[in-house]
């Protein structure tokens, strides 16, 4: 499946300014947009086939359980408190989401790349456009947890602005003030 453009079925309040072509640094090109509750099948098959050192660094262990539930709770969103954007070339290749609770402003964070479109700054344009959905939705912290000796997510967040992480149990946990940036 080739995804280079919108689904022509939209849930309300899909933001559509989120969407893009974004070149990477080896020259290879993604498509970002937000998720919709029609990417749970492809959804479901990335997640099912994920290396499990991916799953390990994403939900802190290598197997996932993958229901109708756990898509639903991942592709039907509100756009606002719960933001998820998707990265695809020929099939998914990134997902990058926050959660928040109504009515707070702090949202927690996180982001999962494939294997082979590592340390190419996907991860980084990710995180940079949620940054700037969260801040547009009125969310000004950001919160993420990470294992200590994921490198990637250690080099990550020092390159997004977030603060000195703290480490415990072999966990990082750190924030990020999305009203210091622009």
């Amino acid at each position: 499946m080739s995804v280079t453009a919108t689904p022509l079925s939209l849930p309300p309040g899909y933001p559509r300014r989120f969407e893009e072509r974004v070149r990477l640094d080896d020259g290879r090109t993604v498509f970002l947009r937000p998720v919709i509750p029609g990417d749970a099948a492809e959804l479901g098959f990335e997640l099912e086939h994920a290396d499990p050192e991916t799953l390990h660094n994403r939900f802190f262990r290598s197997t996932v359980r993958v229901d109708e539930e756990l898509l639903t709770y991942l592709t039907v969103l509100d756009y606002d408190r719960r933001f998820a954007l998707a990265a695809f070339a020929d099939s998914g290749v990134a997902i990058a989401r926050y959660e928040g609770s109504p009515g707070s402003d702090v949202a927690e964070v996180a982001v999962a790349v494939k294997p082979e479109w590592r340390r190419i700054g996907l991860a980084s344009v990710l995180l940079s456009r949620l940054q700037a959905a969260a801040r547009e939705n009125g969310i000004r912290r950001l919160r993420a947890d990470f294992l200590a000796d994921n490198e990637a997510a250690r080099g990550l967040i020092a390159r997004a602005g977030f603060d000195t992480p703290v480490y415990q149990f072999g966990v990082g946990s750190v924030e990020s003030d999305l009203t210091a940036q622009r």
